[in-house]
């Protein structure tokens, strides 16, 4: 049975299938992201050491490296970290977001990359506070597929009457932290940014991204769905939508910035 609350919905990552998925599928947007994170922190240097907490299969840790000099990236799902890019600079632990086994003020900077929605905030965000210096930062951002594309007009009828159908997301939490929220743990108001982005699918390559993607994990590893059978209606059902080209799908995102007191 797929978990029901969102706290333990970190479970429906922890399966080899979709730690492969989220390693070759998943579009790197995430150079572009940061890029905009550093806009709106403005480092005066690289920071000396990035916390990526929730970073699945490390695409969110090695683009950190343009932001920090060490990253650490932690994550509950130990295929995603057996699926792990590996690199200089770059190390991972196996540790729930709210139970992190660092020393306090081991960090400058904490990225929550697509798992706020995923912790446990009351637990979460006192240990974040203890685990900054003074005058570190907490970043909450996320960034996902908007179901629509100017190249493809049938794209976001299919997507909403189809798929969302088909394959109803799982819980979970709202991730934006408020102003009283991050004021009762010791931090400043947050900066927020909402952002838009575009990444280039073929037919074949969107199905196999959709593959993993929550609602249809959560079908395929609870349910009574077989992953083959899902990935051949996707790509039957997109091939006359998208044809043989690769065509360019509109994500949207955001970003929540907040500095230690």
């Amino acid at each position: 049975m797929a978990p029901t609350d969102p706290v333990e919905t970190y479970r429906l990552f922890q399966h080899d299938r979709v730690a492969i998925g989220y390693a070759s599928a998943r579009p790197y947007l995430h150079p572009e992201v940061f890029a905009r994170v550093r806009e709106i922190v403005q480092p005066a240097a690289r920071f000396r050491r990035a916390l990526d907490v929730g970073c699945g299969t490390g695409l969110s840790s090695l683009a950190l490296l343009d932001l920090a000099e060490g990253v650490v990236g932690v994550d509950a799902a130990l295929d995603m970290l057996r699926h792990a890019r590996r690199t200089d600079g770059v190390r991972y632990v196996a540790s729930r977001a709210e139970a992190l086994p660092f020393r306090d003020g081991s960090f400058d900077l904490i990225v929550a990359c697509g798992s706020m929605d995923w912790v446990d905030r009351p637990r979460f965000m006192p240990r974040a506070a203890e685990l900054l210096a003074s005058g570190g930062w907490l970043v909450s951002l996320d960034f996902g597929d908007t179901g629509r594309s100017p190249e493809v007009p049938g794209l976001a009828r299919w997507y909403d009457r189809v798929f969302q159908t088909a394959w109803p997301r799982p819980p979970a939490s709202d991730p934006m932290i408020t102003a009283a929220e991050a004021e009762a743990h010791g931090f400043g108001a947050p900066a927020h940014l909402d952002f838009a982005s575009a990444c280039a699918f073929t037919a074949r390559q969107y199905a196999e991204f959709l593959m993993t993607e929550s609602n249809v994990i959560a079908a395929v590893e609870y349910g009574d769905e077989n992953a083959a059978r899902v990935r051949a209606r996707l790509e039957s059902e997109l091939l006359p939508l998208f044809g043989g080209a690769a065509r360019r799908v509109a994500f949207g995102g955001y970003i929540q910035a907040l500095r230690r007191c």
